[in-house]
């Protein structure tokens, strides 16, 4: 397919408009995935991009754009594909599917509109809805690391041409770019919003996410409760066992937090010995959650001579207005009155203790 000078210089114009969006959504790697799909229709003469991204499992995550539609799949790593042979190869391209398949006996997959994957298009007799009869394919590389594959495909055999194949390949360049650089950015993010003794999410994650947990429930008239955690006698454990070994208290803590909770519910340490949970729905869910952590306390594997520990808790069902400081005042109020009652001779078990039970 011969292109004019014409169309070449304005074709040159438009792959600046898809760098420049790239580098502007390379924030996050969705937004990288959500603008090669966007951009890449106006670049080429295709209906469909394939973006294939290695995962650390090994296997592929293959994010489709068909036309208007987008699709996502979990796919195997198969070492005859094509995509494999493209990722650890050189790009490819092939004008009729049918014609290179007589010559090179890969492994070719599809995915479907459903989203199904079809395992090796050589294996059925007639493939659903409109295949691809072209195709392009380039290597994504990173720092010299081969990371995926990105492929654009035709309804039509012949479609693409050297010069396709050549602003394919800038675009990959700036793809992987933009992809290492999301990666990084989300992982800095990660990073900031992660305690680095527990591994939980960190004060900073606490604010952001109660705000917005908070709009979302009372916007769609969910319930949600916020519970306040500390632990009894943490600083006898810091005085006996060193501050190692309040600190290897604090990580086992925070596994059995991390194994009491079922998901969307969340737990965070806020500071020293102090955590709290994010619990969806009524407020018998956190009975639930606490009979969980009861048990999780018990069979937990502790440092000798500290444990299972004694938690002391308190509960508050979200108010009808105010903020996140209001909120966490009121919990922290309720279980810093399970803490003074506690100091004059109430007997001390081990686990949860919310005192008498949990206030809505």
């Amino acid at each position: 397919m011969l292109r004019s000078p014409t169309s070449l210089v304005a074709r040159y114009h438009l792959l600046v408009q898809v760098l420049a969006s790239l580098a502007r959504n390379s924030h996050e790697v969705e937004a990288v995935v959500q603008a090669v799909h966007q951009q890449a229709g106006a670049l080429f003469p295709s209906q469909a991009t394939l973006l294939a991204l290695l995962q650390p499992n090994g296997d592929w995550r293959w994010e489709l754009r068909e036309e208007d539609q987008r699709f996502t799949q979990h796919v195997p790593f198969y070492p005859e594909g094509i995509m494999e042979s493209v990722l650890y190869g050189d790009a490819l391209s092939v004008s009729d599917i049918d014609a290179y398949l007589q010559d090179h006996p890969v492994r070719v997959r599809r995915m479907t509109r459903g989203p199904e994957v079809i395992p090796d298009i050589r294996q059925v007799d007639e493939q659903p809805g409109q295949p691809a009869r072209s195709m392009l394919f380039v290597p994504l590389e990173i720092q010299g690391r081969r990371v995926g594959v990105l492929s654009i495909q035709s309804y039509e055999a012949g479609a693409f041409d050297s010069t396709d194949l050549e602003f394919l390949q800038l675009l990959a360049q700036h793809v992987a770019i933009a992809l290492d650089n999301a990666a990084l950015r989300e992982e800095l993010e990660r990073l900031t919003r992660t305690d680095t003794l527990t591994g939980l999410l960190n004060r900073r994650a606490f604010y952001e996410d109660v705000s917005e947990a908070m709009r979302l429930a009372r916007q769609e008239g969910l319930e949600l409760n916020l519970v306040m955690l500390d632990v009894d006698g943490f600083k006898t454990i810091n005085d006996t066992h060193g501050h190692q070994g309040g600190d290897a208290v604090l990580r086992t803590l925070a596994r059995v937090l991390r194994q009491s909770l079922l998901a969307p519910d969340v737990a965070f340490r806020l500071s020293g010995d102090e955590f709290a949970l994010l619990v969806w729905g009524p407020v018998a869910r956190v009975g639930e959650a606490s009979a969980r952590l009861t048990q999780g306390l018990l069979a937990a594997a502790w440092l000798p001579g500290t444990g299972p520990l004694s938690l002391q808790g308190g509960t508050a069902q979200l108010l009808p207005e105010g903020g996140v400081n209001e909120w966490l005042s009121l919990a922290d109020a309720r279980m810093y009155d399970v803490k003074r009652r506690r100091t004059v001779g109430r007997t001390v078990n081990w686990g949860l203790d919310f005192d008498g039970g949990i206030e809505a």
